[in-house]
């Protein structure tokens, strides 16, 4: 019988984990006692220190042995002066363990911090390394900045940029160790740095804990000395790292030649920068390490790198921390402008130094308490409360370009925003309406924690939950009862037309043309068909809505369902603009009532136009004299919303660009060039138009296998081994497969779901001819690679459920894959095909879980799949040609062997009955699925088989080019046609179809995914050769594209690159239109690829009118798309470039896009030239 629990049996010893902790010490007498202790201090006990004294003068050799004679884990080495590595090697020769920890005398380790890390190891027998969090400690005793490594496995290709941790963050094999010929003594600095890389190039895999554990002791100038020794030996590490290393010679190495030596100047650069940034910590000139580099260029710099290497190297001399930057930055400043600017001139990265300044400044702003005004690079930085009121900031000082404001509510931090200033002021106006915007959410939290949560939840017990997780939770809710003073409605209610109310009015459309929200609504007569109407929030215009009309009658239900539904999170940042900001949070007036007494307020505010257009409004800086751009026509959760200022040097341009698109100019001064302002001010209405809302979202949502080809490539492209093969689980379950299959050897072979090839090479020596079969071409490859010694394997990209099987055989293969194949038709369906594709006599034999929903009372694995071992083993079982010969049954899965036969006709003669061998469960389970058994049966969770795919998180691919040739500087925005139709190939086979801009902001806006697998094609730049290579692909497989052009070099080459020295043709407008009329869409990419970050707000202004006006022109269609240039953006070019017509824009931040993204900041994924098909598909989940 089988026991219930299953008598299981650990068949692996395990030699327990115990680490030997190296310290070299001289003269370390200050110090070595406290590094000792923290190892003493430990709470796992398996450990020895080996302390090797490297010839100390002071009293470190007698402190020493005072604690060796107390302790016995703790043994001394002494040698001659010889330097730190000699001192380390003689440690790794003396030590006892498998595993070593390198700690300097003069650091330290957390309590817990060997227990964290073995049981890592413990738990991850695969790996040779693993490292934690670590910090730099001041001599007053303040942390520095939490640093983490990388969480890769193969930490080769970051180590050869950097060194990620500290050498006391990391416990690594000693067998690598010594394969790697242990530390190199030829250096005196960065030797840690060396070994890292011997041993990762050697093909060790690491482990990240994410705590930070290792504390490194900070002394003023302790690199002074050696400050040029640094420089060149990091130079000869980074290098070495980029070529073959003959140290190594005759080790089997993951990287044999290194990294690509293409990546060195680049390296080279940020390790030159981290050292010059130390030099001017010291108050020296660093510009001269520059002259190492001479020969060397880097124009693909990221400025927040250069950035964050000068914000953590400056203050390391002198034992600062990052809060006093803004103290230093006066006296850094001068250095650090010089050096940013040689560094521009010499990298050639174009727009650098600018680039690098504002992320510098930014990043000591976000470490400094800001209690009052002050000006820092080309910020004015400032706070306000916001629950008082807010007013005018003016600045005096021409040379700053943007306002820091830190935002505090009720005393505590609420946030920061950053805005342009722009003509030497940020009004209240734009103020208000940024903080609404960004924070409109934890204001109205706190809004209703004082006067709604706080009676309704009291917050004195322990399993209170906190204002924060009941306003996530009912804030909604909350906030529709109070808008619409209906306190008892669910959420349903607001958002269905049908609900029964007698409206106290009825009117006349001819009598409204606005409602206001805090006023109740009227019933509405209209003889139209489709009526449109403003509706306004506290007396100020927040929108346009379009309601369809039913027998010449709008109900108010109808009108506040299309306010509710067409302005989604809008309404919601305007009530807390309108109500909240700049007001108490106290007071219990609830949110109808302000928005009453606001409306009542602001009717004395009204504003007239020159063109009798109307508005209530705050914004003071409205005079004769000032420029006045009305709402603009878009969804109401885009940019068209947003107040902004523009500086007054761009009113003649706006004009321009307002003329072209017919938008509503409201207002312009007698002479263009003498505005005092320029607003655009969305409260002011010109035209009834409303927004076209996207269709996609009403497209048919089909069900499908999730388990398709999509799903397995994504599997096996995010990690290798996803089924740990090598545990013993699996390895014993090929075991007993391989034990079923007959005695002589096979002629012809299939095995179907190969996977990575782990049995695939178990079986090879058993058969003549074997053809290994997968449906992820990626697990394929893996495959081939291991079985390459096999030459009588052939490879079989299949689909089990679509495609033929490739012949017949003697034996097939099948294991662990037939629960993936759907619903109970399918399995019949593949039973038939796998039983005909056996040759008389022929074998399958298969090997699969059991699901608890077969037998409920029975152990197995709970893993939402329709049906597991024993509905499968049935289903064969039932085919008439098929008979099961064999069976080895555990608790947790079953291996069977059939036979195929020919069909018996004499049903009254007796069949041998198979044979049925029951064990106990014979191995320990991966720590990975233990969750999902159920040792004593349960009631299964649904099937998730088959599902209605959705996005919720959508992948925005980046290409720049499709072109078979190129130079090899540019091959990193270049993809073969061949590498570019596989992707192609891969989405359609998976079910990805392509969806616009416009429709994933519309499905952001209302929080709603896209129906199916959803997927956007984007090209930067315009390339001639997107007309000749990519578009015809994208046509064959039904894809579209988005391109976005560089509007005045049309028809020209690509300036931008020229430091590259490939000039490359882009398309003229005959192509464009004629792309365009194919459904191609276009958008800008700014009108002359400067980085826009590097301007000034005029300057981005200007670049924005530029190129949408002329892209208009030439298109005749609204251009509301960007992408901006080096994907260079921030909130104040979102900002200006919002307030000039652009709703949509995208950048290069490398990650899915999901419903939280700014619609005018959605991050792309980069398709690089040198991408395989697996990350590639990595890249799309």
């Amino acid at each position: 019988m089988i026991s219930e629990q299953g008598n299981v049996q650990d068949v692996i010893e395990k030699r327990p984990i115990k680490v030997s902790i190296i310290i070299p010490s001289y003269n370390s007498a200050s110090t070595i006692a406290e590094t000792i202790h923290s190892v003493q201090n430990q709470t796992f006990n398996g450990w020895e220190v080996i302390v090797v004294d490297d010839g100390s003068t002071d009293e470190t050799r007698s402190i020493i042995n005072n604690l060796v004679g107390k302790d016995s884990r703790i043994s001394i080495i002494t040698q001659s002066n010889q330097g730190v590595c000699s001192a380390r090697n003689t440690g790794i020769t003396r030590a006892q363990f498998d595993w070593l920890l390198f700690l300097d005398s003069d650091d330290w380790i957390a309590d817990n911090y060997l227990e964290r890390m073995t049981n890592v190891l413990n738990a991850h027998s695969e790996i040779d390394g693993v490292h934690c969090g670590w910090t730099r400690v001041t001599p007053a005793g303040e942390l520095v900045r939490e640093m983490y490594g990388s969480a890769l496995h193969d930490l080769f290709p970051v180590l050869a940029m950097h060194c990620p941790f500290a050498i006391h963050a990391c416990i690594i094999r000693k067998s690598l160790v010594e394969t790697a010929g242990g530390f190199d003594t030829s250096l005196k600095t960065c030797e840690d740095w060396d070994l890292w890389l011997k041993i990762a190039r050697i093909g060790a895999r690491f482990e990240l804990v994410k705590e930070v554990m290792a504390f490194y002791r900070m002394r003023r100038h302790s690199l002074s000395s050696n400050a040029t020794r640094f420089f060149r030996d990091a130079m000869r590490v980074l290098t070495q790292a980029h070529f073959p290393d003959d140290r190594l010679k005759g080790v089997n190495l993951l990287y044999p030649n290194g990294e690509s030596p293409e990546l060195l100047p680049v390296s080279k650069f940020y390790i030159t920068i981290w050292i010059a940034g130390y030099l001017m910590g010291e108050g020296q000139d660093a510009k001269h390490l520059l002259s190492a580099l001479t020969s060397e260029k880097a124009p693909s710099l990221e400025p927040y790198w250069v950035a964050d290497s000068i914000f953590d190297a400056a203050i390391v001399p002198n034992c600062q921390t990052l809060s006093q930057w803004n103290l230093l930055y006066p006296q850094f400043e001068p250095a650090i402008d010089e050096f940013l600017s040689a560094l521009e001139i010499q990298s050639e990265c174009l727009g650098l130094a600018k680039r690098s300044k504002l992320n510098l400044v930014k990043m000591i702003l976000q470490g400094t308490q800001i209690s009052g005004a002050f000006s820092i690079g080309p910020y004015y930085t400032t706070f306000i409360e916001i629950t008082e009121p807010i007013e005018d900031i003016y600045v005096e000082n021409k040379g700053l370009e943007r306002l820091y404001c830190v935002l505090r509510m009720e005393g505590q931090l609420l946030g920061t925003i950053e805005l342009p200033i722009c003509d030497g002021v940020v009004s209240a106006y734009v103020l208000k309406d940024a903080t609404a915007n960004q924070y409109h959410w934890p204001i109205l939290g706190r809004f209703f924690e004082n006067t709604v949560y706080c009676k309704s939840y009291p917050q004195n017990t322990n399993e209170s939950k906190s204002f924060e997780e009941i306003h996530n939770t009912i804030g909604w809710t909350t906030f529709m009862q109070q808008l619409w003073n209906r306190p008892d409605w669910d959420i349903n209610k607001f958002y269905d037309s049908g609900v029964k109310e007698t409206s106290i009015k009825q009117v006349n459309e001819a009598d409204v043309e606005v409602v206001e929200i805090s006023q109740e609504l009227p019933d509405i007569l209209t003889t139209t068909e489709n009526h449109h109407l403003i509706f306004s929030v506290g007396g100020v215009n927040a929108g346009i809505i379009s309601i369809p009309v039913k027998d010449n009658l709008i109900r108010a239900s109808e009108i506040r369902v299309a306010i509710n539904v067409n302005s989604g999170l809008e309404l919601c940042r305007v009530c807390v603009r309108e109500a909240l900001i700049g007001k108490t949070l106290k007071d219990p007036t609830p949110l109808v009532q302000r928005l009453r007494h606001a409306f009542n307020a602001n009717k004395s505010q009204t504003v007239s136009t020159q063109n009798n257009i109307f508005s209530i409004t705050d914004n003071k800086l409205i005079t004769a004299n000032s420029m006045l751009l009305g709402r603009r026509a878009g969804q109401m959760n885009l940019s068209i919303s947003r107040r902004a200022a523009l500086p007054s040097a761009t009113a003649a341009p706006i004009s321009e660009m307002a003329k072209a698109f017919n938008e509503p100019v409201i207002q312009l001064p007698a002479n263009l060039n003498q505005a005092d302002y320029v607003m655009y001010a969305p409260e002011f209405v010109a035209q009834l138009q409303d927004a076209q809302w996207s269709n996609a979202l009403e497209n048919e949502v089909k069900e499908v296998n999730v388990y398709g080809r999509q799903h397995f490539e994504t599997l096996f492209s995010k990690q290798k081994d996803p089924w740990k093969y090598t545990h013993p689980y699996e390895q014993t379950k090929y075991e007993f497969t391989l034990s079923l299959l007959p005695r002589q050897k096979i002629d012809k072979a299939l095995e179907i779901a190969c996977a990575e090839g782990h049995f695939t090479e178990q079986l090879a020596p058993l058969v003549n001819n074997l053809t290994a079969a997968d449906i992820s071409k990626v697990a394929l490859e893996r495959t081939a690679h291991r079985c390459e010694r096999f030459e009588h394997i052939s490879y079989q990209n299949l689909d089990l459920v679509k495609d033929n099987l490739p012949g017949q055989f003697e034996l097939i293969v099948c294991s662990e894959v037939l629960y993936y194949v759907g619903d109970l038709n399918k399995l019949r369906s593949v039973a038939k095909k796998i039983a005909n594709a056996l040759l008389p006599k022929g074998y399958l034999v298969m090997a699969h879980a059991h699901q608890v929903i077969d037998e409920p009372k029975k152990p197995g694995f709970d893993w939402g799949l329709s049906f597991g071992a024993k509905v499968i083993g049935e289903t064969f079982a039932k085919i008439h040609s098929l008979r099961l010969v064999k069976e080895i049954r555990t608790p947790l899965y079953r291996v069977q062997l059939f036979q195929k036969t020919k069909p018996n006709i004499f049903s009254l003669l007796p069949i041998n009955k198979p044979s049925i061998q029951f064990l106990d469960q014979p191995t320990p389970i991966p720590e990975d699925v233990m969750d999902s058994v159920r040792w004593n049966g349960g009631i299964p969770s649904g099937t998730t088989v088959i599902s209605k795919l959705s996005t919720e998180k959508l992948p925005i691919l980046m290409y720049h080019r499709v072109a078979p040739h190129g130079s090899q500087e540019m091959s990193r925005y270049r993809v073969s046609p061949g590498d570019f139709e596989e992707h192609l190939k891969f989405l359609k086979e998976s079910g990805y179809y392509s969806v616009t801009l416009e429709d994933w902001t519309t499905a952001v806006t209302m929080k709603r995914p896209l129906p199916g697998l959803a997927v956007i094609f984007t090209f930067d730049d315009g390339y001639k050769d997107f007309y000749e290579y990519a578009w015809p692909l994208l046509k064959k497989y039904g894809f579209t594209a988005t391109v976005f052009l560089v509007s005045g070099q049309v028809g020209q080459q690509n300036a931008w690159d020229e430091v590259y020295g490939e000039k490359l043709p882009l398309m003229g407008w005959e192509e464009i239109i004629e792309l365009q009329q194919q459904g191609v869409e276009f958008g800008s990419h700014a009108a002359t690829h400067q980085p826009l970050t590097s301007l000034t707000p005029t300057q981005i202004v200007e670049e924005g009118i530029r190129s949408r006006t002329s892209l208009q022109n030439e298109l005749q269609r609204p251009v509301q798309l960007i992408a901006y240039p080096y994907g260079d953006t921030d909130t104040v070019v979102a900002h200006l470039l919002g307030a000039c017509g652009y709703t949509i824009g995208v950048t290069t931040e490398n990650r899915l896009s999901s419903f939280n993204d700014d619609p005018m900041r959605l991050p792309r994924i980069e398709v690089e030239g040198h991408f395989k098909l697996e990350e590639f598909i990595a890249k799309l989940s």
